[in-house]
C-alpha cells in the first residue's frame, strides 16, 4: 500500500500515523486535523522529526518557552524523552503534518562507533533539540519517504544507506558542540584541543589559518584533516558556528543585533542573518523576541 493510501485511512483527527517498518527503523507521517494543545508526544528510541506542513509548537524542560516548528525545520527526540505538543492552524482541510524516523539503538551505535564518536552521542543525548535543514537533508528526508513506500527487492538495502547517511549528518552536527563540552575526554591535550581553545578565546578578532596551524602545531593539511575527521568540517565553518553561538548568548542578554554582528567580526549584517538563520532556524530578531 502507498504512502498516500495508508495517510487517507483516517482513524483519529490528532496524530493520525501513516507507519513504515524496516529493520533497526520505523518511519511514520503523522496528521493532524484539528486545532489543540499539550499533546504530549514520547519516543521510545532515538527519533528524527521534520515538519511537513502547517506548524507545531513544542514544549519541553529544556525550552525556556514553547518553540515554533515550521517546514524545513527538524528535532530530535532522545529515546525516553517526552515533549508536549500545540497544533495551533491544523484543519481539517490543511492539516499539519511530521514525518519521523525511529531507530534504534544498535544502529545508531554501528554508525557512531564507524565515526569514532563512540558513546559521546549518548552521553548528551538527553534533550529535544532544533536542527535546522539543510536542502541535502531535506532531499534525504524525502528520498526516505519514497523508498520506504516502494516495494523494490532491494528496499531494505536502500533503507539501511539512507539512514546510516542521516545519522552521520545529525551525528556530525552534534559532535561539534560535543567536543567542545568534553574535549579533553575525546581528545587528549593535542593540536585540535589547543586549536579549539584558541577559537574560543578569540571569537570577537579575526582568526586566520595560520594561526590556528601555530596553535595546533600542526601544517595546513594536518589541521584540516583533523577539523574534518573529528568534527565533520573545515576550521572556517567551525569558526563561524562558534561565533553565531557566542553571538546567540549576547542575544539572549539584551544586545542589539547589529551590535552582535559587528563585535562577532561580520562585516554584513545580511550575511550574518543569514548564516545564524541556517544555524538556528530563525532571524536573529526573532530569537531574541521569543526570549521576551
Amino acid at each position: 500500500m502507498s504512502l498516500q493510501q495508508e495517510r487517507n485511512k483516517i482513524s483519529t483527527l490528532i496524530d493520525n500515523r501513516a507507519a513504515f517498518n524496516s529493520e533497526h527503523v520505523q518511519l511514520c507521517v503523522y496528521d493532524t486535523y484539528q486545532a489543540c494543545e499539550r499533546i504530549p508526544f514520547q519516543a521510545e528510541q532515538l527519533m528524527f522529526c521534520a515538519m511537513h506542513t502547517g506548524k507545531k509548537v513544542m514544549h519541553h524542560h529544556s525550552l525556556q518557552f514553547g518553540q515554533e516548528f515550521l517546514p524545513g525545520q527538524s528535532f530530535i527526540i532522545a529515546g525516553g524523552e517526552q515533549v508536549e505538543i500545540d497544533f495551533p492552524d491544523a484543519h481539517l482541510s490543511a492539516p499539519t503534518s511530521c514525518l519521523t524516523i525511529e531507530v534504534d539503538s544498535q544502529k545508531v551505535q554501528e554508525v557512531a562507533e564507524r565515526m569514532r564518536l563512540e558513546q559521546a552521542f549518548y552521553s548528551e543525548q538527553t534533550a529535544t533539540l532544533q536542527l535546522h535543514n539543510n536542502p541535502f537533508t531535506q532531499q534525504l528526508y524525502q528520498r526516505l519517504v519514497d523508498t520506504f513506500s516502494e516495494n523494490q527487492h532491494d528496499r531494505e538495502v536502500l533503507i539501511d544507506l539512507g539512514i546510516s547517511e542521516l545519522l552521520v549528518r545529525m551525528l556530525q552536527d552534534r559532535s561539534r558542540q560535543l567536543v567542545l563540552q568534553h574535549c579533553s575526554q575525546l581528545l587528549g591535550h593535542n593540536g585540535l584541543q589547543s586549536a579549539i581553545s584558541f577559537i574560543n578565546q578569540n571569537l570577537k578578532k579575526p582568526i586566520t589559518i595560520e594561526m590556528l596551524c601555530k596553535s595546533a602545531g600542526m601544517g595546513r593539511s594536518k589541521l584540516f584533516l583533523e577539523f574534518k575527521r573529528h568534527l565533520g568540517c573545515t576550521p572556517q565553518t567551525f569558526i563561524v558556528e562558534q561565533k553565531l553561538h557566542a553571538a546567540a548568548r549576547k542575544l539572549k542578554q539584551g544586545k542589539a543585533v547589529t551590535q552582535v554582528c559587528y563585535d562577532y567580526g561580520f562585516s554584513e549584517l545580511s550575511y550574518f542573518s543569514r548564516r545564524f538563520k541556517q544555524t538556528f532556524g530563525c532571524s536573529p530578531k526573532h530569537y531574541q523576541n521569543q526570549l521576551v
